[in-house]
Protein backbone atom coordinates (compact mmCIF):
# COMPACT_ATOMS: atom_id res chain seq x y z
CA UNK A 1 0.00 0.00 0.00
CA UNK A 2 1.57 3.02 -1.13
CA UNK A 3 0.63 5.90 1.64
CA UNK A 4 3.95 8.13 0.44
CA UNK A 5 6.32 6.19 2.61
CA UNK A 6 9.28 4.80 1.00
CA UNK A 7 12.11 2.46 2.49
CA UNK A 8 14.68 5.56 2.54
CA UNK A 9 12.40 7.13 5.03
CA UNK A 10 11.79 4.40 7.07
CA UNK A 11 15.53 4.03 7.15
CA UNK A 12 16.17 7.62 7.79
CA UNK A 13 13.16 7.74 10.59
CA UNK A 14 13.89 4.27 12.54
CA UNK A 15 17.29 3.45 11.39
CA UNK A 16 19.41 6.24 12.39
CA UNK A 17 17.80 6.63 15.61
CA UNK A 18 18.71 3.53 16.66
CA UNK A 19 22.03 4.01 14.49
CA UNK A 20 22.24 6.62 17.80
CA UNK A 21 21.03 5.02 20.02
CA UNK A 22 24.03 1.76 19.46
CA UNK A 23 27.10 3.70 19.49
CA UNK A 24 25.80 5.67 22.52
CA UNK A 25 28.12 3.14 24.89
CA UNK A 26 31.11 3.56 22.91
CA UNK A 27 30.55 7.41 23.45
CA UNK A 28 30.04 6.80 26.95
CA UNK A 29 33.17 4.39 27.24
CA UNK A 30 35.18 6.67 25.67
CA UNK A 31 33.99 9.77 27.77
CA UNK A 32 34.34 7.61 30.64
CA UNK A 33 38.01 6.28 29.52
CA UNK A 34 39.02 10.45 28.94
CA UNK A 35 37.70 11.60 32.45
CA UNK A 36 39.44 8.81 34.52
CA UNK A 37 42.99 9.53 32.42
CA UNK A 38 42.09 12.96 33.61
CA UNK A 39 41.54 12.19 37.20
CA UNK A 40 44.42 9.66 37.05
CA UNK A 41 46.72 12.53 35.50
CA UNK A 42 45.35 14.77 38.25
CA UNK A 43 45.96 12.72 40.83
CA UNK A 44 49.55 11.39 40.04
CA UNK A 45 50.62 15.71 39.75
CA UNK A 46 49.32 16.13 42.53
CA UNK A 47 51.64 13.90 44.18
CA UNK A 48 54.58 14.52 42.30
CA UNK A 49 54.50 11.87 39.97
CA UNK A 50 55.36 13.95 36.47
CA UNK A 51 57.95 11.24 34.89
CA UNK A 52 54.73 8.71 34.35
CA UNK A 53 52.61 8.17 30.79
CA UNK A 54 49.04 7.33 30.68
CA UNK A 55 47.80 6.46 27.24
CA UNK A 56 43.84 5.71 26.68
CA UNK A 57 41.91 3.17 24.78
CA UNK A 58 38.52 5.16 23.42
CA UNK A 59 36.93 1.97 22.26
CA UNK A 60 37.60 -0.45 25.12
CA UNK A 61 37.63 2.14 27.82
CA UNK A 62 40.67 0.80 29.32
CA UNK A 63 43.36 3.86 30.23
CA UNK A 64 47.08 2.27 30.97
CA UNK A 65 49.00 4.29 33.04
CA UNK A 66 53.27 3.40 32.85
CA UNK A 67 54.81 4.42 36.54
CA UNK A 68 58.18 4.03 37.28
CA UNK A 69 59.24 1.07 39.68
CA UNK A 70 61.72 2.91 42.26
CA UNK A 71 64.87 1.36 44.59
CA UNK A 72 65.08 3.23 47.83
CA UNK A 73 67.82 3.04 50.67
CA UNK A 74 67.07 5.32 53.54
CA UNK A 75 68.67 8.51 54.45
CA UNK A 76 71.68 9.73 56.37
CA UNK A 77 70.80 9.63 59.91
CA UNK A 78 73.05 12.61 60.91
CA UNK A 79 73.04 14.69 58.00
CA UNK A 80 69.95 14.28 56.76
CA UNK A 81 67.17 16.18 58.68
CA UNK A 82 64.63 14.31 56.57
CA UNK A 83 65.42 11.17 57.90
CA UNK A 84 62.99 12.03 61.41
CA UNK A 85 60.01 13.23 59.35
CA UNK A 86 56.94 11.93 57.68
CA UNK A 87 56.67 12.73 53.65
CA UNK A 88 54.05 15.50 53.50
CA UNK A 89 52.79 14.96 50.02
CA UNK A 90 53.40 10.52 50.13
CA UNK A 91 51.15 8.78 47.85
CA UNK A 92 47.65 7.44 49.42
CA UNK A 93 47.30 4.67 46.99
CA UNK A 94 47.34 1.08 47.12
CA UNK A 95 51.22 -0.16 47.06
CA UNK A 96 52.67 3.56 47.54
CA UNK A 97 52.95 3.06 51.43
CA UNK A 98 56.52 3.29 51.30
CA UNK A 99 56.15 7.51 50.23
CA UNK A 100 55.66 8.16 53.97
CA UNK A 101 58.95 8.67 54.27
CA UNK A 102 61.42 10.16 52.58
CA UNK A 103 64.14 7.91 50.85
CA UNK A 104 67.35 8.11 48.37
CA UNK A 105 65.14 7.06 45.03
CA UNK A 106 66.44 5.46 41.68
CA UNK A 107 64.73 4.34 39.09
CA UNK A 108 64.82 0.58 38.00
CA UNK A 109 62.58 0.33 35.55
CA UNK A 110 58.88 1.46 34.76
CA UNK A 111 55.53 -0.40 35.19
CA UNK A 112 52.29 -0.59 33.24
CA UNK A 113 49.06 -1.05 34.75
CA UNK A 114 45.62 -0.99 33.11
CA UNK A 115 42.50 0.67 34.72
CA UNK A 116 39.28 1.52 34.12
CA UNK A 117 38.55 3.66 36.98
CA UNK A 118 40.46 5.76 39.27
CA UNK A 119 40.19 3.88 42.07
CA UNK A 120 41.63 1.02 40.37
CA UNK A 121 45.45 3.21 39.99
CA UNK A 122 48.49 1.38 41.96
CA UNK A 123 51.73 2.36 42.55
CA UNK A 124 54.80 0.10 42.21
CA UNK A 125 56.12 -1.57 45.27
CA UNK A 126 60.09 -0.30 45.43
CA UNK A 127 62.97 -2.19 46.29
CA UNK A 128 64.57 -2.41 49.25
CA UNK A 129 67.09 -3.98 51.01
CA UNK A 130 65.19 -5.82 54.01
CA UNK A 131 67.59 -5.20 56.31
CA UNK A 132 68.39 -1.41 55.66
CA UNK A 133 64.33 -1.33 56.35
CA UNK A 134 64.20 -3.16 59.73
CA UNK A 135 66.98 -1.19 60.99
CA UNK A 136 65.27 2.35 59.57
CA UNK A 137 62.36 1.53 61.31
CA UNK A 138 63.44 0.25 64.67
CA UNK A 139 65.79 3.25 64.54
CA UNK A 140 62.45 5.37 64.08
CA UNK A 141 60.84 3.65 67.47
CA UNK A 142 59.59 0.44 66.34
CA UNK A 143 59.66 -2.88 67.86
CA UNK A 144 59.77 -6.56 66.84
CA UNK A 145 57.10 -8.77 67.14
CA UNK A 146 58.09 -12.33 67.89
CA UNK A 147 55.00 -13.90 66.76
CA UNK A 148 55.43 -12.52 63.56
CA UNK A 149 58.65 -13.07 62.67
CA UNK A 150 58.46 -16.77 63.94
CA UNK A 151 55.64 -16.90 61.26
CA UNK A 152 57.52 -15.42 58.62
CA UNK A 153 60.55 -17.97 58.96
CA UNK A 154 58.37 -20.77 58.77
CA UNK A 155 55.72 -20.05 56.49
CA UNK A 156 57.62 -17.67 54.36
CA UNK A 157 55.62 -16.71 51.19
CA UNK A 158 52.31 -17.66 52.21
CA UNK A 159 52.62 -15.80 55.48
CA UNK A 160 48.94 -14.07 55.81
CA UNK A 161 48.88 -10.67 54.88
CA UNK A 162 48.17 -8.63 57.78
CA UNK A 163 50.96 -10.28 59.71
CA UNK A 164 52.98 -7.79 61.86
CA UNK A 165 56.57 -7.91 62.15
CA UNK A 166 56.88 -4.89 63.48
CA UNK A 167 55.00 -3.21 66.07
CA UNK A 168 54.69 1.07 67.35
CA UNK A 169 57.08 1.68 70.49
CA UNK A 170 56.31 0.08 73.73
CA UNK A 171 52.85 1.25 75.18
CA UNK A 172 50.82 1.71 72.28
CA UNK A 173 48.56 -0.03 69.58
CA UNK A 174 49.25 -0.69 65.53
CA UNK A 175 51.01 -2.75 63.57
CA UNK A 176 54.29 -0.65 61.68
CA UNK A 177 55.41 -3.19 59.57
CA UNK A 178 53.13 -5.85 57.77
CA UNK A 179 53.05 -8.64 55.21
CA UNK A 180 51.10 -7.34 52.44
CA UNK A 181 49.39 -9.36 49.72
CA UNK A 182 51.43 -10.72 47.07
CA UNK A 183 49.92 -8.85 43.86
CA UNK A 184 52.94 -7.02 42.68
CA UNK A 185 55.65 -9.14 44.46
CA UNK A 186 56.78 -11.35 41.50
CA UNK A 187 58.12 -14.23 43.99
CA UNK A 188 59.52 -11.19 46.14
CA UNK A 189 58.50 -10.65 50.08
CA UNK A 190 55.56 -8.27 49.93
CA UNK A 191 55.79 -5.36 52.96
CA UNK A 192 53.34 -2.55 54.07
CA UNK A 193 54.50 0.00 56.15
CA UNK A 194 52.46 2.33 58.38
CA UNK A 195 53.05 5.26 60.81
CA UNK A 196 51.87 7.91 63.11
CA UNK A 197 53.41 11.16 63.98
CA UNK A 198 52.51 10.16 67.49
CA UNK A 199 55.08 7.37 66.97
CA UNK A 200 57.96 9.84 66.94
CA UNK A 201 59.84 9.66 70.23
CA UNK A 202 63.27 9.33 69.03
CA UNK A 203 65.92 11.94 67.33
CA UNK A 204 69.55 11.96 66.14
CA UNK A 205 70.58 11.94 69.23
CA UNK A 206 69.12 8.04 70.06
CA UNK A 207 71.06 4.79 70.29
CA UNK A 208 71.57 4.10 66.23
CA UNK A 209 70.29 0.86 65.39
CA UNK A 210 71.71 -2.55 66.53
CA UNK A 211 73.93 -0.45 68.94
CA UNK A 212 73.26 -1.20 72.89
CA UNK A 213 73.67 0.74 75.52
CA UNK A 214 75.66 -0.50 79.32
CA UNK A 215 74.55 1.95 81.78
CA UNK A 216 77.10 1.96 84.82
CA UNK A 217 75.88 0.20 87.97
CA UNK A 218 74.82 2.33 91.07
CA UNK A 219 73.71 1.74 94.52
CA UNK A 220 73.31 4.46 97.22
CA UNK A 221 76.09 3.34 98.91
CA UNK A 222 78.39 3.62 95.52
CA UNK A 223 77.36 7.35 95.26
CA UNK A 224 78.02 8.21 99.25
CA UNK A 225 81.76 6.34 98.57
CA UNK A 226 82.33 8.64 96.09
CA UNK A 227 82.93 11.49 98.35
CA UNK A 228 85.46 8.89 100.15
CA UNK A 229 87.86 8.41 97.39
CA UNK A 230 87.01 11.39 94.72
CA UNK A 231 91.19 12.81 96.20
CA UNK A 232 92.27 9.03 95.12
CA UNK A 233 90.56 9.43 91.99
CA UNK A 234 91.96 12.37 90.77
CA UNK A 235 95.49 11.78 91.16
CA UNK A 236 94.64 7.88 89.38
CA UNK A 237 93.36 9.95 86.43
CA UNK A 238 96.59 12.27 86.67
CA UNK A 239 99.04 8.55 87.17
CA UNK A 240 96.56 6.80 84.31
CA UNK A 241 97.32 8.97 81.23
CA UNK A 242 101.02 7.87 81.64
CA UNK A 243 100.80 4.77 82.05
CA UNK A 244 97.93 3.84 79.70
CA UNK A 245 100.71 5.77 77.06
CA UNK A 246 103.51 3.66 78.17
CA UNK A 247 101.29 0.28 77.46
CA UNK A 248 101.47 -0.85 80.71
CA UNK A 249 99.15 -3.87 82.44
CA UNK A 250 96.68 -1.58 84.90
CA UNK A 251 95.23 -3.47 87.94
CA UNK A 252 93.64 -2.75 91.24
CA UNK A 253 96.52 -4.24 92.77
CA UNK A 254 99.01 -1.79 92.10
CA UNK A 255 96.73 1.56 92.56
CA UNK A 256 96.50 3.68 95.65
CA UNK A 257 93.23 3.34 96.65
CA UNK A 258 93.77 -0.26 96.73
CA UNK A 259 96.51 -0.57 98.78
CA UNK A 260 94.16 1.63 101.21
CA UNK A 261 91.46 -0.53 101.26
CA UNK A 262 93.61 -3.43 101.67
CA UNK A 263 94.83 -1.99 104.53
CA UNK A 264 91.59 -0.43 105.96
CA UNK A 265 89.81 -4.04 105.51
CA UNK A 266 92.19 -7.04 104.17
CA UNK A 267 89.68 -9.55 105.98
CA UNK A 268 87.13 -8.42 103.90
CA UNK A 269 86.37 -9.36 99.44
CA UNK A 270 86.46 -6.10 97.42
CA UNK A 271 83.08 -4.71 96.29
CA UNK A 272 82.40 -5.04 92.95
CA UNK A 273 80.75 -1.28 92.35
CA UNK A 274 83.86 0.19 94.25
CA UNK A 275 85.98 -1.80 91.98
CA UNK A 276 84.68 -0.53 88.99
CA UNK A 277 85.14 3.43 90.33
CA UNK A 278 88.42 2.83 90.83
CA UNK A 279 89.15 0.85 87.38
CA UNK A 280 87.14 3.72 85.48
CA UNK A 281 89.42 6.28 86.92
CA UNK A 282 92.31 4.46 85.43
CA UNK A 283 91.15 4.00 81.40
CA UNK A 284 89.07 7.05 81.34
CA UNK A 285 89.66 10.89 82.26
CA UNK A 286 86.16 11.71 81.58
CA UNK A 287 82.52 10.98 83.84
CA UNK A 288 81.79 8.44 81.51
CA UNK A 289 78.38 7.00 83.58
CA UNK A 290 77.60 4.28 80.15
CA UNK A 291 78.98 2.72 77.20
CA UNK A 292 77.70 2.18 73.57
CA UNK A 293 79.01 -1.00 71.17
CA UNK A 294 77.82 -2.92 68.44
CA UNK A 295 78.26 -6.60 67.26
CA UNK A 296 80.99 -7.03 64.83
CA UNK A 297 81.03 -10.45 63.38
CA UNK A 298 79.99 -12.14 66.60
CA UNK A 299 82.16 -10.47 68.32
CA UNK A 300 82.67 -7.09 70.39
CA UNK A 301 85.89 -5.38 69.36
CA UNK A 302 85.35 -2.14 70.97
CA UNK A 303 83.02 -0.30 73.11
CA UNK A 304 82.44 3.91 73.65
CA UNK A 305 82.49 5.79 76.17
CA UNK A 306 79.21 8.25 77.04
CA UNK A 307 78.29 10.98 79.25
CA UNK A 308 74.34 11.75 79.36
CA UNK A 309 73.93 9.31 76.50
CA UNK A 310 76.07 11.09 74.50
CA UNK A 311 79.64 10.05 73.21
CA UNK A 312 82.48 11.36 74.77
CA UNK A 313 84.82 10.33 72.03
CA UNK A 314 87.10 7.95 73.83
CA UNK A 315 86.80 4.34 72.59
CA UNK A 316 88.06 1.65 74.40
CA UNK A 317 89.56 -1.54 72.67
CA UNK A 318 88.85 -5.41 73.31
CA UNK A 319 90.40 -7.04 70.89
CA UNK A 320 93.07 -7.76 73.03
CA UNK A 321 91.09 -9.41 75.71
CA UNK A 322 89.81 -12.39 73.03
CA UNK A 323 87.64 -14.30 71.53
CA UNK A 324 86.16 -15.79 74.30
CA UNK A 325 85.32 -12.43 76.24
CA UNK A 326 84.00 -10.79 72.88
CA UNK A 327 81.58 -13.55 72.24
CA UNK A 328 80.70 -13.64 75.67
CA UNK A 329 79.89 -9.82 76.22
CA UNK A 330 77.46 -10.32 72.87
CA UNK A 331 75.74 -13.01 73.43
CA UNK A 332 75.17 -11.29 77.52
CA UNK A 333 74.70 -8.11 76.20
CA UNK A 334 71.86 -9.49 73.73
CA UNK A 335 70.35 -11.09 76.53
CA UNK A 336 70.19 -8.30 78.58
CA UNK A 337 69.06 -5.75 75.96
CA UNK A 338 66.04 -7.89 74.96
CA UNK A 339 63.58 -6.71 77.11
CA UNK A 340 64.78 -3.21 76.28
CA UNK A 341 64.07 -1.02 72.95
CA UNK A 342 67.62 -1.33 71.74
CA UNK A 343 68.28 -4.64 71.47
CA UNK A 344 71.01 -6.43 68.94
CA UNK A 345 68.09 -7.96 66.59
CA UNK A 346 71.47 -8.63 64.26
CA UNK A 347 73.00 -11.00 66.95
CA UNK A 348 71.57 -14.51 67.49
CA UNK A 349 73.15 -16.42 70.66
CA UNK A 350 75.45 -19.32 68.96
CA UNK A 351 73.51 -22.64 69.44
CA UNK A 352 76.92 -24.35 71.32
CA UNK A 353 76.82 -21.25 73.54
CA UNK A 354 72.80 -21.43 74.10
CA UNK A 355 73.15 -25.37 74.89
CA UNK A 356 75.82 -25.18 77.12
CA UNK A 357 73.77 -22.93 79.43
CA UNK A 358 70.76 -25.23 79.27
CA UNK A 359 73.27 -28.31 80.71
CA UNK A 360 73.31 -29.03 84.49
CA UNK A 361 77.18 -28.70 84.86
CA UNK A 362 78.03 -27.92 88.02
CA UNK A 363 77.61 -30.72 91.07
CA UNK A 364 76.14 -29.95 94.14
CA UNK A 365 78.86 -30.93 96.23
CA UNK A 366 81.34 -28.71 94.80
CA UNK A 367 78.51 -26.26 95.87
CA UNK A 368 78.81 -27.19 98.98
CA UNK A 369 82.93 -27.16 99.20
CA UNK A 370 82.93 -23.75 97.69
CA UNK A 371 80.77 -22.48 100.72
CA UNK A 372 78.19 -21.26 98.43
CA UNK A 373 75.31 -23.87 99.52
CA UNK A 374 75.07 -25.85 102.60
CA UNK A 375 73.90 -29.44 103.27
CA UNK A 376 70.91 -28.69 104.06
CA UNK A 377 70.49 -27.05 100.71
CA UNK A 378 71.56 -30.25 98.03
CA UNK A 379 70.61 -33.79 97.86
CA UNK A 380 73.00 -36.31 100.07
CA UNK A 381 75.86 -36.93 97.87
CA UNK A 382 78.90 -37.49 100.74
CA UNK A 383 79.94 -40.75 102.79
CA UNK A 384 80.14 -40.13 106.51
CA UNK A 385 83.50 -38.59 108.05
CA UNK A 386 85.50 -41.18 109.71
CA UNK A 387 84.99 -41.06 113.67
CA UNK A 388 87.37 -39.56 115.72
CA UNK A 389 86.27 -41.46 118.88
CA UNK A 390 88.18 -44.54 119.93
CA UNK A 391 85.68 -47.85 119.58
CA UNK A 392 84.22 -48.87 123.26
CA UNK A 393 86.37 -52.13 122.17
CA UNK A 394 89.84 -50.54 122.05
CA UNK A 395 89.12 -48.16 125.10
CA UNK A 396 88.50 -51.45 127.08
CA UNK A 397 91.18 -53.60 125.81
CA UNK A 398 93.76 -50.30 126.68
CA UNK A 399 92.27 -50.00 130.07
CA UNK A 400 92.81 -53.75 131.21
CA UNK A 401 96.21 -53.55 129.73
CA UNK A 402 97.16 -50.67 131.77
CA UNK A 403 95.65 -52.22 134.95
CA UNK A 404 97.62 -55.31 134.20
CA UNK A 405 100.80 -53.77 133.77
CA UNK A 406 100.45 -51.24 136.52
CA UNK A 407 99.39 -54.56 138.70
CA UNK A 408 102.74 -56.20 137.58
CA UNK A 409 104.61 -52.88 138.58
CA UNK A 410 103.82 -53.41 142.19
CA UNK A 411 104.84 -57.10 142.81
CA UNK A 412 108.85 -55.83 141.34
CA UNK A 413 111.20 -54.09 142.96
CA UNK A 414 111.71 -50.36 143.06
CA UNK A 415 114.44 -50.07 140.32
CA UNK A 416 112.48 -52.49 137.93
CA UNK A 417 109.70 -51.01 138.70
CA UNK A 418 110.29 -47.61 137.90
CA UNK A 419 112.13 -48.99 134.49
CA UNK A 420 108.87 -51.04 133.59
CA UNK A 421 106.46 -47.68 134.47
CA UNK A 422 108.84 -45.66 131.82
CA UNK A 423 109.01 -48.64 129.12
CA UNK A 424 104.90 -48.34 130.03
CA UNK A 425 104.70 -44.20 129.83
CA UNK A 426 106.87 -44.74 126.16
CA UNK A 427 104.21 -46.99 125.01
CA UNK A 428 101.22 -45.28 125.96
CA UNK A 429 102.87 -42.07 124.16
CA UNK A 430 103.90 -44.38 121.01
CA UNK A 431 100.28 -45.73 121.15
CA UNK A 432 98.74 -42.31 121.13
CA UNK A 433 100.86 -40.46 118.33
CA UNK A 434 100.18 -43.58 115.92
CA UNK A 435 96.73 -43.21 116.75
CA UNK A 436 96.82 -39.37 116.14
CA UNK A 437 98.76 -40.17 113.17
CA UNK A 438 95.76 -42.72 111.62
CA UNK A 439 93.14 -40.10 112.56
CA UNK A 440 95.35 -37.52 110.71
CA UNK A 441 95.41 -39.90 107.67
CA UNK A 442 92.02 -41.02 107.99
CA UNK A 443 90.81 -37.71 107.58
CA UNK A 444 92.86 -37.13 105.02
CA UNK A 445 91.76 -39.85 102.79
CA UNK A 446 88.42 -38.13 103.55
CA UNK A 447 88.96 -35.29 102.59
CA UNK A 448 90.27 -36.56 99.26
CA UNK A 449 87.23 -38.55 99.08
CA UNK A 450 85.11 -35.99 99.73
CA UNK A 451 86.40 -33.84 96.51
CA UNK A 452 85.91 -37.15 94.33
CA UNK A 453 82.35 -37.57 95.72
CA UNK A 454 81.63 -33.51 95.40
CA UNK A 455 82.45 -33.65 91.86
CA UNK A 456 80.57 -37.08 90.87
CA UNK A 457 77.92 -35.55 93.11
CA UNK A 458 74.74 -34.49 91.53
CA UNK A 459 74.34 -31.38 89.03
CA UNK A 460 72.29 -28.54 89.98
CA UNK A 461 70.58 -26.23 87.23
CA UNK A 462 72.76 -22.99 86.27
CA UNK A 463 70.06 -20.88 87.36
CA UNK A 464 70.10 -22.83 90.99
CA UNK A 465 73.62 -21.94 90.80
CA UNK A 466 73.98 -18.24 90.37
CA UNK A 467 71.39 -17.65 92.65
CA UNK A 468 72.94 -19.31 95.75
CA UNK A 469 76.64 -17.40 93.89
CA UNK A 470 74.21 -13.63 93.84
CA UNK A 471 73.49 -14.73 97.75
CA UNK A 472 77.08 -15.20 99.03
CA UNK A 473 78.35 -12.42 96.96
CA UNK A 474 75.42 -9.71 99.24
CA UNK A 475 76.31 -12.00 102.18
CA UNK A 476 79.95 -11.32 101.40
CA UNK A 477 78.85 -7.76 100.76
CA UNK A 478 80.60 -7.47 97.45
CA UNK A 479 77.02 -6.32 95.76
CA UNK A 480 74.21 -5.10 97.72
CA UNK A 481 71.42 -6.63 99.00
CA UNK A 482 68.98 -5.53 96.36
CA UNK A 483 71.05 -6.79 93.01
CA UNK A 484 69.06 -9.45 90.45
CA UNK A 485 70.90 -11.72 88.67
CA UNK A 486 70.07 -8.82 85.67
CA UNK A 487 71.92 -6.56 87.66
CA UNK A 488 74.91 -8.66 88.94
CA UNK A 489 75.76 -9.81 84.99
CA UNK A 490 75.31 -5.80 84.14
CA UNK A 491 78.09 -4.95 86.42
CA UNK A 492 80.25 -8.22 85.74
CA UNK A 493 80.31 -7.09 81.83
CA UNK A 494 80.70 -3.16 82.68
CA UNK A 495 83.92 -4.45 85.01
CA UNK A 496 85.25 -6.96 82.67
CA UNK A 497 85.00 -3.82 79.76
CA UNK A 498 87.22 -1.66 82.23
CA UNK A 499 89.55 -4.52 83.68
CA UNK A 500 91.19 -6.54 81.68
CA UNK A 501 92.78 -9.02 84.36
CA UNK A 502 88.63 -10.02 85.42
CA UNK A 503 87.99 -10.23 81.81
CA UNK A 504 90.69 -12.69 81.22
CA UNK A 505 90.31 -14.56 84.38
CA UNK A 506 86.43 -14.91 84.03
CA UNK A 507 86.27 -15.44 80.41
CA UNK A 508 89.09 -18.35 81.20
CA UNK A 509 86.71 -19.61 83.73
CA UNK A 510 84.20 -19.59 81.16
CA UNK A 511 86.12 -21.60 78.66
CA UNK A 512 87.32 -24.08 81.38
CA UNK A 513 83.46 -24.49 81.82
CA UNK A 514 82.48 -24.99 78.76
CA UNK A 515 85.34 -27.77 78.07
CA UNK A 516 84.45 -29.62 81.18
CA UNK A 517 80.40 -29.63 80.31
CA UNK A 518 81.71 -30.69 77.24
CA UNK A 519 84.13 -33.27 77.86
CA UNK A 520 81.86 -34.87 80.71
CA UNK A 521 82.44 -33.37 83.85
CA UNK A 522 84.61 -31.53 86.20
CA UNK A 523 88.23 -32.67 87.57
CA UNK A 524 89.72 -32.16 89.98
CA UNK A 525 91.62 -29.38 88.41
CA UNK A 526 89.09 -27.10 87.73
CA UNK A 527 87.47 -27.75 91.26
CA UNK A 528 91.07 -25.93 92.29
CA UNK A 529 90.48 -23.56 89.95
CA UNK A 530 86.99 -22.40 91.26
CA UNK A 531 88.28 -22.68 94.81
CA UNK A 532 91.05 -20.25 94.16
CA UNK A 533 88.97 -17.74 92.45
CA UNK A 534 85.48 -18.18 94.09
CA UNK A 535 83.97 -14.55 93.30
CA UNK A 536 84.80 -14.36 90.23
CA UNK A 537 83.19 -17.79 89.43
CA UNK A 538 80.13 -16.30 91.03
CA UNK A 539 80.50 -13.22 88.49
CA UNK A 540 80.52 -16.18 85.45
CA UNK A 541 77.89 -17.68 86.49
CA UNK A 542 75.64 -14.38 86.58
CA UNK A 543 76.68 -14.54 82.71
CA UNK A 544 75.84 -18.07 82.17
CA UNK A 545 72.10 -17.59 83.72
CA UNK A 546 71.53 -14.86 82.25
CA UNK A 547 72.25 -16.15 79.05
CA UNK A 548 70.18 -19.59 80.10
CA UNK A 549 66.86 -17.31 80.56
CA UNK A 550 66.98 -15.19 77.87
CA UNK A 551 67.34 -17.69 75.42
CA UNK A 552 64.52 -19.56 77.29
CA UNK A 553 62.07 -16.95 77.52
CA UNK A 554 61.58 -16.25 73.85
CA UNK A 555 65.63 -16.05 73.20
CA UNK A 556 64.58 -17.05 69.42
CA UNK A 557 63.70 -13.92 68.27
CA UNK A 558 67.06 -12.56 66.76
CA UNK A 559 67.74 -16.16 65.20
CA UNK A 560 64.42 -15.84 63.48
CA UNK A 561 64.59 -12.15 62.81
CA UNK A 562 68.30 -13.05 60.90
CA UNK A 563 67.07 -16.00 59.65
CA UNK A 564 64.74 -14.11 57.49
CA UNK A 565 66.57 -11.37 56.16
CA UNK A 566 69.10 -14.01 54.74
CA UNK A 567 66.15 -15.48 53.13
CA UNK A 568 64.59 -12.62 51.68
CA UNK A 569 67.73 -9.80 51.17
CA UNK A 570 65.55 -7.33 49.08
CA UNK A 571 61.95 -7.07 49.32
CA UNK A 572 59.00 -4.96 47.95
CA UNK A 573 57.63 -2.18 49.87
CA UNK A 574 53.85 -1.12 49.21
Amino acid sequence: MDNGTSATDIITYIGVPLAVIGVLPILYTSFRALWTQRLIRSTLNRHGLLDSLTRVSLIGGIVEVELPRCSITPLDRESDAKYWKLNASHVPLKGGSWSMFHWNRLVTGRVMYRCQFKDELTIPQADIDFEELVAFLLDRGAVPDPHGWHILKTVGLWTPPGTAMLRPPRGMSGAVLTVAPPDDSDGVLSLQVNWEVQWDQRNSNSLPPFWTRLEQPRSVKADSDEGIFSASMKELKGAAGSEIGQGKTLSRQNTLVADSIAESSSSKPFSLLTEIEEMKALVTKSDAVSVRFKIDHDHVKRVIFECDSAPTGEPRDLSSLGDIFGLWLACTASALSQDGDSGLWNFAIPSHIAEFTRQKSIPCGVMVVLGLLSEDNVPPWASPPPSTVESRFDTQQRMEEDSLARRMEGAMPPVQAAEARRVRMLRESQRFHQSHLRRLQAQEEYQQRRLIEAIQSPRLDNQVIAEANLAYLVSQDIVPSTYTLRDLAQAVLYLMILDEGQAKLISDILERWMLWCQFGGMQKVQLTLLMENKVAFCYASALVAVVQRANSAGGNLSSDMLDCMRSWKRVRLG
